[in-house]
């Protein structure tokens, strides 16, 4: 059920995703032609120019705000109802909601690489693209394992902090739903009170670890990893005791 769940999701938020997305690549293709062609300057130039960086930041920010209108539209308005009809627990609901967020996540990560790739490929050559590529692959061959693990664990802490930061902006929007006004202030304003009290804790870790609170990198690898799990518990916690105890369709 909960790859159902996942299926379900992923084609809800492909409606209003996949048209971005294709007017993303699209942009990037004229920008880039209309660059390789010395056709960047008049007003024409500039109007591409700014709906491709337009292009660009509204991605990001359409994936975020969906991912998040999703979770609020499948479980706290009136497709809840339908949701919770479904003989599955409140737990699997939340999971695939965060697995759904991870996963568009990453197709926005995959389509700003494309774009990239679009760019590269128009404005320089496809022989020029495949020689780069090839010199980043011999790069990673000489570079020694201590570096490459290293690099593992920087990603590995990455996508941890990123599933932590996912629990918390779902945590938000359910605290916001306790209330009957004010709702998405109410979740910001919760949303703003758990990362400074997070910053706050973990300058106290630094402290007793004897470093600043900026030394990231001299701070043991098990603490970096074990706070966003930590974390994203606690928060899927609280979403799961506010969906599952405290929720009111009405």
């Amino acid at each position: 059920m909960l790859g159902k769940l996942i299926k379900y999701d992923f084609k809800a938020m492909c409606r209003y995703l996949y048209p971005i997305y294709i007017a993303l690549v699209v942009l990037t293709l004229v920008f880039s032609l209309m660059v390789k062609f010395n056709f960047d300057e008049g007003f024409l130039f500039s109007i591409f120019a700014f709906l491709f960086i337009a292009a660009l930041n509204g991605s990001i920010i359409a994936c975020v705000f969906f991912t998040v209108t999703r979770f609020s539209r499948g479980l706290l308005k009136n497709e809840g109802y339908l949701s919770f009809a479904l003989p599955v627990s409140t737990a699997t609901h939340i999971l695939a909601k965060v697995i759904n967020a991870i996963i568009w996540a990453f197709v926005e990560g995959l389509m700003l690489c494309l774009c990239l790739l679009i760019m590269g490929i128009v404005m320089g050559s496809i022989r020029e693209v495949a020689s780069f590529f090839k010199e980043v692959l011999q790069a990673f061959g000489m570079i020694e394992k201590d570096v490459l693990f290293g690099v593992l664990k920087v990603i590995v802490i990455v996508m941890l902090e990123m599933i932590a930061s996912v629990c918390l902006i779902y945590a938000a929007t359910a605290v916001g739903h306790l209330f009957g006004r004010n709702q998405k202030m109410i979740a910001v304003a919760f949303l703003i009170i758990v990362c400074i009290a997070r910053s706050f804790l973990m300058m106290q870790i630094f402290k007793m670890t004897g470093h600043t609170a900026f030394a990231y990198l001299f701070v043991d690898d098990l603490i970096l990893m074990a706070l966003p799990v930590i974390f994203a518990i606690l928060y899927s916690v609280l979403t799961w005791f506010i969906l599952d105890r405290r929720l009111n369709l009405e």
